[in-house]
């Protein structure tokens, strides 16, 4: 109850701390009386990202694993129904899970269900959660149908990191360059804080890693582009002169050098601001349907799905 409290307290501070700073701050325009897009990207990134949405991915990735009783978590029993009735809940809502699951078959031809997309796998957890934390069932099917549930739960919602490597780079670089140039300031926190979403919110459950499997191949876009520019910088140039043979032109090959790591800087640099904003994308594929929030406990869940 106390951690609720003080992340609801936390998140009201920040909304207002946003909200202040954004009555201080006129809208930005271009020079040709239009938006400042970079500059709204940049804001929508750090302060959206950062302040709302960075808490929600920390809050998510620690309970997003199914509770488990013990002496720090015990269960809280409700003592109201009877073993019975407590049994027959539980069926329910595992009938319930069955049916918001997504069948396919397996190798062998069986026909078996399993979790598909976030709004699922939040049901499922809701639902396991509300049965081992306050019903507690003592059915030996029950039990064994929870156990299924709970494989299925914990095979799907593995995360892996599916982010670029390089924003990341380009992100420390960055502020590797405003400490050197500028030394600590507030801003450097903050890009800090904004790298650290971009990792959270790019990892990827297993089942959203097999839908895009099935949608999108080969490497990133990121790494494709930053890639060719290695490549163009390797690329050999010769040149003739007269009637003699082929020379290397060491000066043209020179210039283009310098021309794709400028090239390469200024990329570097714009993916770096960037990298926070790429987290609010992120989100919304990795987070958006399966995010836990605080304010809601099993109690009330059960009483929204169920009454």
């Amino acid at each position: 109850m106390k951690r609720k409290i003080l992340f609801s307290v936390a998140l009201s501070f920040v909304s207002f701390a946003i909200f202040a700073q954004t009555n201080q701050t006129e809208p930005t325009t271009s020079t040709g009386g239009g938006i400042d897009w970079f500059e709204l990207i940049a804001i929508i990134g750090y302060l959206g990202g950062v302040f709302i949405l960075l808490p929600i991915v920390i809050y998510t990735n620690l309970k997003e694993k199914l509770f488990i009783q013990s002496d720090d978590t015990p269960s809280e029993i409700l003592n109201n129904l009877s073993q019975t009735e407590r049994n027959n809940r539980s069926s329910i809502i595992l009938e319930e899970i069955g049916k918001k699951l997504s069948p396919y078959k397996d190798e062998n031809g069986i026909d078996l269900i399993t979790i598909t997309n976030g709004s699922q796998a939040r049901f499922m957890k809701h639902g396991l959660d509300y049965i081992n934390k306050n019903l507690c069932p003592d059915d030996p099917e029950i039990l064994e149908r929870v156990s299924e549930f709970t494989i299925v739960y914990n095979d799907r919602t593995r995360r892996a990191f599916t982010g670029s490597n390089w924003i990341i780079f380009c992100g420390i670089g960055i502020g590797a360059l405003m400490l050197f140039t500028g030394g600590i300031s507030t801003f450097i926190f903050i890009h800090a804080l904004g790298l650290l979403f971009y990792i959270l919110s790019s990892r990827t459950t297993f089942y959203g890693i097999e839908k895009r499997m099935n949608y999108f191949s080969g490497s990133g876009m990121i790494s494709s582009v930053m890639t060719g520019l290695f490549l163009g910088n390797g690329v050999k140039h010769y040149v003739k002169e007269g009637g003699g043979s082929w020379k290397r032109d060491w000066e043209t090959e020179g210039q283009m050098a310098i021309i794709g790591l400028l090239f390469m800087f200024v990329i570097a640099m714009f993916l770096g601001f960037l990298a926070a904003f790429l987290g609010v994308i992120n989100f919304i594929f990795n987070y958006s349907r399966s995010f836990t929030l605080p304010f809601k406990s099993n109690n009330d869940w059960y009483e929204s799905k169920f009454n």
